[in-house]
């Protein structure tokens, strides 16, 4: 029995090609257009400049125990 490979875009969640010939593979994912691929580079650039900002307002500062 033969399978038929099912390819979803990361992004929109299409199975079928639109604006390619063909999905386009961008670091083992699927992007059915270049506009879909765009986005999702974009949101993961916005999420990793989020991740790597400063976070020294949700800090706390630490409790400093007083020598006896």
């Amino acid at each position: 029995m033969r399978k038929k490979v099912v390819v979803f875009c990361e992004v929109c969640g299409g199975a079928a090609p639109s604006g390619a010939a063909d999905f386009l593979v961008f670091h083992c994912l699927a992007f059915c257009s270049s506009d879909c691929r765009d986005e999702y580079r974009s949101a993961d650039e916005e999420r990793r400049v989020a991740k790597d900002a400063p976070r020294s307002t949700s800090r706390k500062p630490t409790r400093q125990s007083r020598a006896a």
